[in-house]
């Protein structure tokens, strides 16, 4: 009987052993379908990503240029605007002040307000200054009371190369006559009043001195700054020049060559 059994078991022992190596072998095969698989959806993929790359990157510019296409061939202009380099602007500014204004008269003599002659020699100068080419700003063009505070923010603000306030003087001395300027601290708000006075000179105006003062106009700006004193209300003749039209033009052109000397000089 036990004999019986043991023959049958050594009979039928191959049948596990090759059942388990194509066990194996099948699960080997499954797996490299499986990462064949991979493989290729892997592929898809990036084969898709390529193909979206290129049409995002490589397309767009000719779709851009298509875009913009106006008709006209502009292949020179591009050649001639990446060959050449462009040259600055040359802009330069200047902020005019007629000083006082509204309510704040200045100096008065015989009914003559400062605040009405400083504005036209002002507007005067303004006009000259134009005409040569200068970007003007005027702290008032009518008779509006304007604070130091606000004359300077508006200067400093348009970051103006120069600044040029205009005044007229007054004394107890009614003998005391002439145009004389004002600067604080640095050489170039005293070399703007100086050429200032050099051209009102040689246009036959009477000239004082140029002093270092602390007027907040200034003191408080940022660029070159001069106050110009065109004149002495106090003084009878002197206040008649003032008042003449003529006068006031020869006084602004004088304010007008002090800028533009000031300008080339650098």
């Amino acid at each position: 009987m036990d004999k019986g059994v043991n023959h049958r078991q050594a009979a039928g022992a191959p049948l596990p052993q090759r059942r388990k190596k194509r066990g194996v072998r099948l699960a080997v095969a499954y797996a490299l379908r499986g990462l064949i698989g991979l493989l290729a959806l892997m592929l898809a993929v990036l084969l898709v990503c390529g193909i979206l790359y290129v049409k995002e990157y490589l397309d767009s510019p000719a779709d851009t240029t298509e875009t913009l296409d106006t008709g006209k061939d502009t292949t020179n202009e591009e050649a001639e605007s990446t060959s050449q380099p462009q040259s600055p602007t040359d802009v330069y500014t200047v902020v005019l002040d007629a000083g006082h204004g509204g309510v704040q008269s200045g100096c008065v003599f015989d009914g003559v307000l400062e605040k009405d002659i400083t504005l036209a020699v002002t507007l005067l100068a303004a006009e000259k200054l134009r005409a040569e080419g200068v970007t003007v700003i005027l702290t008032r063009e009518d008779d509006t009371d304007v604070s130091l505070n606000r004359r300077c923010q508006i200067a400093n603000d348009a970051a103006a190369d120069l600044f040029v306030s205009v005044h007229c003087n007054s004394y107890e001395d009614s003998s005391v006559s002439g145009l004389e300027g004002y600067y604080h601290n640095g050489t170039k708000g005293k070399r703007l009043a100086e050429y200032i006075l050099a051209a009102a000179n040689a246009l036959g105006v009477k000239t004082r001195h140029v002093k270092d003062e602390n007027y907040q106009v200034i003191r408080d700006t940022t660029m070159p700054a001069a106050l110009m004193e065109i004149g002495f209300l106090s003084n009878p003749a002197e206040r008649a020049l003032l008042r003449s039209e003529d006068y006031q033009n020869t006084v602004a052109q004088a304010v007008a060559d002090g800028v533009m000397t000031m300008r080339a000089a650098g």
